[in-house]
Order: C-alpha cells, then structure tokens, then sequence
C-alpha cells in the first residue's frame, strides 16, 4: 500500500469529518460543545499522521514501523471521533473513511514490518479484567451480570462503531435442558461467558445487547446472549462475529459459528462442525451457509 493512497484516503476522511453537525444540547453528540472542540482537534490530527509518514517515505522498510504504529493510532482515534461526533446522515461515510485509512496503514505496515524469526502474526483481541463500578455509564446501565467481582473485557473496532464484550459468570450446575439448548459442553458452560454489545463508541453511548440465533445439540435453531469468554472475535469484515466451542452434541468436538449483524441484530450464516479434533481444530463441515 502506497503512501499516495493513504494519503487520498487521510485526504477524504478529512472532507467527511470538518463537516458541521447539526446542533444538539446534550454532551458527547453531534452537534453539542463537547463534539465541536473534538472536531476542531481532528484536522491537526490528520496534519500529524501526514507528517509522520512523510518523516519515512525516503527510510528504509524497517524504519517506517513506529511511524506506521503512531498513525494507525492517530487513524483509530479520528474514527472514533467521526463515530460519537458526526450527525446520523455523515456517520457513515466519515467512519468507513476512516477505516479505509486503518486499512491501508496496517496493511502497509504488515508489509513493512515482517515479524521476528519465529514469531508469526496473528489476529488479537485485546482483553482486560475491569470491575463493574469502571464501566462506562451506558454500559454499567444495562450490565448486571456481574456487578460483584472483575470480569473479562473487550472493546473493538465493529460496523460503524464498537463490539463491546463484558463477561457474565458461568452456569454452577447447567441441566440437560441448559444444556442442549446451548449446545455447549457442562464444563464449559461452567466458565465465564460473555454478553456482547455494540455500541456508537469507546465510551459505550448507545449500547445495544445482541442476542445470537444458535443451533442446539439436537440440531434446532435456538438463541442464546451469552458466548464463552474468550472464543469470539470480529471477522474479516467488520460487521461479522465468529465465534467457536465445544459442542453438546453427540459425535461433534468443536463448532465453528460466523453472524452478519445488521442493525444490532445477528443473523447465524454459517455453523460448522468438526467431528475430529485430535490434531487441533480438525475438518469442519459446513451445515449452514446463508448469504
């Protein structure tokens, strides 16, 4: 990826983002006092990542990663501000913009930046442990799952926000019922799970619990809005959710789900199943694929 096209796509995410909003009286929306001054803040920023990359244009590979770094975060942090401070009718192009310039600077950072002999680069959720009382006020409204004690935390780039995932404690003694209409082994269901938000931003404004369409261990569509902790994360493209586990049902040693979510609703448009796991993942088969 060249430095001409993230600097068009910087250049287009500019015009989509010094927009005025229309006016609004409440803080942290379009158009309030609070959105105004961050929106002041976002041409500078974009003035910073040109002249980061125009620092290494002449360097070599391997001196252009900490640049590519710093511009990606400078990227990540304009989109959050199109995301919380654009009105309804230019949120979306100001944020998919901006993700055209994320893009574009990881992907000429991967093929920059090569990793280390005998690393190998992979795809990671970065997650925390926070108690309840150091969740945003959105989310600490509508999160009572865990209000005594810390719990797993994700917050990633999704759709034209954030997914937001929060942990709920484990099932002490699923029944059968609970179960099959999981499809999830006891132990399993014994662990920490997880409810899954998406939301306008980092700040968790305009949180929206998602409910996923399942199939159970007898092979029926079910739902459930809870997913194990840890085995979920954003697909290749931004509005999916994949996620993986042991199964409940007889014969089967791992699923393998992926959701399109549209207007805070999933749809289930792929479930795989694996009936071999001795070396790691094993051959999933395919037993739903929908558009």
């Amino acid at each position: 990826m060249s430095r001409t096209v993230i600097v068009t796509a910087l250049a287009t995410c500019v015009l989509s983002l010094v927009c005025p909003a229309p006016q609004d009286a409440r803080a942290v929306q379009p158009g309030s006092a609070t959105c105004k001054t961050e929106m002041q803040g976002v041409k500078k920023k974009m003035q910073e990542s040109l002249n980061l990359l125009d620092s290494v244009k002449e360097a070599p590979a391997n001196a252009k990663c900490a640049a590519y770094s710093a511009a990606g975060e400078i990227a990540e942090d304009i989109r959050e501000s199109a995301a919380r401070c654009e009105s309804r009718d230019k949120r979306t192009s100001a944020v998919r913009d901006a993700d055209d310039v994320i893009d574009a600077i990881n992907a000429s950072y991967v093929k920059s930046c090569p990793p280390r002999p005998g690393m190998v680069r992979v795809k990671m959720t970065i997650v925390t442990r926070i108690t309840s009382d150091k969740l945003p006020k959105p989310l600490a409204a509508i999160h009572k799952c865990a209000e005594d004690s810390d719990m797993f935390s994700a917050n990633e780039r999704f759709d034209l926000g954030r997914l937001v995932m929060l942990g709920c404690p484990g099932i002490e003694n699923p029944t059968a019922e609970q179960i099959k209409e999981r499809n999830m082994r006891p132990d399993l269901l014994k662990k920490e799970q997880v409810a899954l938000y998406v939301t306008r931003d980092k700040d968790g404004d305009e949180p929206h619990r998602l409910t996923f369409p399942i199939l159970s261990a007898d092979g029926r569509e079910t739902a459930t809005d809870v997913l194990p902790a840890g085995r979920n994360h954003v697909g290749d493209k931004l509005d999916l959710i994949e996620s993986y586990w042991e199964p409940a049902k007889d014969g089967v040693c791992r699923v393998h789900a992926v959701w399109r979510v549209t207007d805070a609703k999933p749809k289930l448009i792929l479930w795989q199943e694996a009936t071999d796991c001795a070396k790691g993942v094993g051959d999933l088969k395919t037993v739903l694929d929908r558009p």
